[in-house]
């Protein structure tokens, strides 16, 4: 599923100014799933290429260009982006190879993970990359100021949040007035598709706990965070 939201304000305040507040957040590599460090990371593109291709191709559809490139016209600054879970940093480097004006950030837990993606993303000056844990209650807080952002990326990582709602209010916390989030991730089916098997198979595999939403429940969990669902679309992955 992929789906496009903006942010839910009646008011525009003025133009964002100052710079992004990037504090020391704190870590722990023990939080992240093994199927995301070492010789996992190191092949995670290979293993995963045709998923990859075919999900990143869905989502990179749901992003604004041309909102984002009326940034610089409207304000006289780069539009700034931020892919959540960013992991080996393909997405990222579609996106500026697309819109090179972008200035970019990107956050994962792994460090392994942002290995790969410095090499995915040597040539890119404009894309910063910083080790964070995507927690749930307080935890949840981006290291971040308000309004920093015009464009929030998360592919393939909701199932895996342990705080959603948590995460999308904060992420609409981040964004610009008018900004977006573009958001992807696997679907939950219907029946007779066995989910709880499926989740149970997951979970011994990535080593961590999962939840699949239907993209009904993801809708939801969007406008429980006060976004706007603009679009919206279910796909196959053959």
């Amino acid at each position: 599923m992929a789906a496009r939201a903006t942010e839910r304000r009646s008011i525009h305040r003025g133009r964002w100014s100052g710079n992004l507040r990037q504090d020391r957040f704190t870590f722990r590599e023990s939080g992240v799933s093994r199927y995301y460090l070492g010789r996992q990371a190191r092949s995670y593109n290979m293993r995963l290429r045709v998923f990859t291709e075919r999900t990143l191709s869905e989502a990179l559809a749901m992003v604004d260009f041309e909102t984002l490139r009326r940034v610089a016209e409207r304000e006289g600054r780069s539009p700034r982006m931020l892919d959540v879970a960013c992991g080996t940093g393909v997405f990222l480097k579609q996106i500026l190879e697309l819109a090179p004006a972008i200035e970019a950030y990107g956050i994962d837990a792994s460090a392994d993970m942002l290995e790969q993606a410095r090499a995915t993303l040597r040539g890119f000056p404009q894309a910063h990359l910083q080790q964070v844990v995507v927690g749930d209650g307080e935890t949840a807080t981006l290291p971040f100021a308000p309004g920093s952002f015009d464009l929030i990326t998360c592919t393939n990582a909701l199932h895996a949040m342990p705080d959603p709602l948590g995460a999308l209010v904060e992420w609409k916390r981040l964004l610009t007035p008018g900004g977006h989030v573009a958001l992807e991730d696997f679907a939950r089916r219907g029946p007779p598709f066995p989910w709880r098997p499926f989740e149970w198979l997951v979970r011994r595999v990535v080593g961590e706990s999962v939840h699949v939403y239907s993209l009904a429940e993801a809708k939801s969990l969007c406008r429980e965070a006060g976004l706007r669902i603009v679009g919206e679309k279910a796909f196959r992955i053959d």
